[in-house]
């Protein structure tokens, strides 16, 4: 099992390691929704549910088919993430509380599990034109919105504002040149489930109070320019237009085309996949672009590779990243996002200085236990 192998790695490796599986926990469950949605269509052709539905005849048919869909994959993820979590507080030294994971696992079931399975029966009311499936996708994108925050107030997101200290002055300082419009900063508790993450919110950022450990004035000010091109770039609202646009196309085109039931589980699956590796794609690109915007803001490509390789290494988190699982991430691969801000800045390997290369080289594990030319570590492989 994931967990078993972690557990089984170096000190050192342990939580990266195991950090790294959880990514595959999370695609192999939206697969397994996928799939569950999929086969159920595919079932259809044979009836053996409407058979099982039949033979619980001491509840109604039509609720004994709804058990039927909703309870195996919910039970199955709520039992996977509750496994990865209470695993999560001994590798990673989280401090949650049985009552803090339940409601963890709770949010992270509903979305976004049980917003797929609304609009997997948005879709099956829209395959069959009926216009009702259009009420079931508005009520899932509510679910989900409402059960992203819930999920984020459950891991310990709590905004504090502040209207003075060092992190207030220089955000502002650096929104005007920028040209950003910032009405409040917030500081976020680390907490029990050790938070160490920046936002961008709206009109607003936030950043959790254990950046100052690990980051160094010019170091932060490259995470504050981050959050403030979000803030400027309406990433956010972006996101949300994409997501919608995305799902109100495929509902549109289901109406139009009404595929007939032995093509349904060719596009359950597309409808499950397309939407995240679209979203996923753009906001990989909002990454790369809130780095070079930060970067040709505070004009230190070196105290942006060194607040990145900080923050991974405070977070635990892993560094490297094949290209098919960074297709369901949100963020690109730090040594990926390193080498977009060498070359956004047009920094060639020399004029980083052979010190500097040497150490985010040894720090990415692209140096060779042999390796002495910093020239032949630099750049990171992709």
């Amino acid at each position: 099992m994931f967990w078993q192998l972690a557990l089984h790695a170096n000190g050192s490796e342990r939580a990266s390691r195991w950090l790294a599986y959880r990514r595959w926990i999370q695609i192999t469950l939206l697969a397994t929704v996928a799939f569950w949605w999929a086969l159920w269509d595919l079932q259809r052709l044979s009836a053996p549910i409407e058979t099982l539905a039949l033979r619980l005849d001491w509840i109604d048919q039509l609720l004994a088919k709804i058990l039927l869909f909703w309870i195996p994959p919910v039970g199955a993820v709520f039992a996977v993430h509750w496994i990865g979590y209470s695993v999560s507080n001994g590798i990673l030294g989280r401090r949650w509380k049985l009552s803090d994971r339940m409601r963890i696992v709770f949010w992270r079931t509903i979305s976004p599990t049980v917003v797929l399975l609304f609009i997997a029966t948005g879709f099956d009311a829209i395959y069959g034109r009926r216009l009702t499936g259009f009420i079931w996708l508005v009520i899932a994108g509510a679910i989900a919105m409402v059960g992203g925050a819930r999920l984020r107030s459950a891991e310990g997101l709590k905004l504090q504002r502040v209207k003075s200290g060092e992190l207030y002055k220089r955000a502002f300082v650096l929104a005007r040149e920028m040209g950003t419009t910032l009405k409040r900063v917030y500081v976020v508790p680390s907490g029990r489930g050790h938070l160490t993450n920046a936002y961008g919110l709206g009109q607003s950022i936030a950043v959790t109070d254990n950046y100052g450990k690990f980051l160094k004035r010019a170091q932060l000010d490259f995470v504050i320019g981050h959050e403030l091109a979000h803030v400027k770039q309406k990433h956010g609202r972006k996101k949300l237009s994409i997501t919608v646009t995305v799902y109100a196309s495929a509902a549109l085109a289901c109406f139009v085309l009404a595929p007939s039931v032995p093509y349904r589980p060719f596009f359950d699956l597309l409808i499950v996949f397309a939407p995240v590796l679209i979203l996923n794609f753009f906001s990989r690109r909002f990454e790369y672009a809130s780095d070079k915007d930060s970067v040709e803001l505070t004009d230190d490509p070196q105290a942006a590779i060194h607040a990145l390789n900080n923050l991974y290494d405070f977070a635990q988190a892993p560094k490297r990243c094949d290209r098919l699982t960074e297709l369901f991430l949100t963020h690109p691969a730090l040594t990926r996002r390193v080498l977009a801000i060498g070359e956004s800045a047009h920094a060639s390997p020399h004029s980083l200085g052979a010190h500097f290369r040497l150490r985010i080289a040894a720090s990415l594990g692209t140096v060779g236990k042999s390796s002495r030319n910093s020239s032949r570590v630099w750049p990171p492989s992709r």
